[in-house]
Formats: structure tokens, C-alpha cells, sequence
């Protein structure tokens, strides 16, 4: 098998220009494409229109205060705005998926018997370059 692989250890992820690296444990940026069927009468066979994509970046943490003061104001504002964001799966060596997304969702997760954590989700809006 050709290629060179890296460990998830070594990704980076920026938000708003701020490096959250030290904190995220898991990054999956996943973009889906817009394809309709078109099924004609007459026992044609169906054929494809090919649509836009779209896109959401999901983020995964361990609970840090110094986090949350950085991420829940951008879900919290009154009106709220894109941020910003550059996914590296293979940190600064690999691709780097960038563009402008908002913040769709916010959880903060506390357990008795697990590390509190937050995750959050970001909807990608227009290009990913």
C-alpha cells in the first residue's frame, strides 16, 4: 500500500484564527453532495442531476473552561456570524480543509463516570478549499 499515514495525534484544527489543538480529541469534517434521480417514463434508465454540496464539521473535547469561554460566545451571540476554520488531518504536513462554517450545535457533557467533555458542530457555508 502506497502513501505516507499519520497518526490522528499530529491534526490540527483552527477556529476563528484560534488553534484548538490542545484541546480537541476528534475533528471529522464530512460534505456531502446534493445527487437527484431522474426516472424517466418508459422503462428508461434513471439518470443523475448532480447538485451542490454541503457540509458540517463535527468537534470533539475534554471540558477545559479556558474552551468554553472561547467557543460558547460564538454559539451564544445575539447575532451570530461564520467563523473561520482550518481542519489539517495530517497537521501542517497534509491537506488543510478551510473555509467558513457556523456553529449549529453546542453540548457540554458531564458524567459521574467519564471526563466531561463538549462537542460541538459546525455548518459549513459556501466553499471548502
Amino acid at each position: 500500500m502506497a502513501g505516507t499515514f499519520n497518526h490522528g495525534n499530529v491534526a490540527k484544527f483552527t477556529l476563528g484564527g484560534t488553534d484548538l489543538s490542545q484541546w480537541i480529541t476528534s475533528a471529522s469534517t464530512d460534505l456531502t453532495r446534493e445527487i437527484q434521480d431522474v426516472r424517466p417514463i418508459g422503462g428508461n434508465a434513471v439518470s443523475k442531476v448532480v447538485g451542490p454540496y454541503s457540509g458540517t464539521i463535527t468537534c470533539e473535547a475534554g471540558y477545559d473552561a479556558a474552551l468554553d469561554a472561547i467557543l460558547s460566545p460564538i454559539f451564544l451571540a445575539a447575532t451570530p456570524t461564520s467563523s473561520t476554520f482550518a481542519h489539517q488531518p495530517s497537521g501542517s504536513l497534509g491537506r488543510t480543509w478551510a473555509g467558513s462554517a457556523h456553529m449549529a450545535t453546542y453540548r457540554v457533557d458531564t458524567s459521574g463516570s467519564d471526563v466531561a467533555g463538549i462537542r460541538f458542530t459546525l455548518a459549513i457555508v459556501g466553499t471548502v478549499t
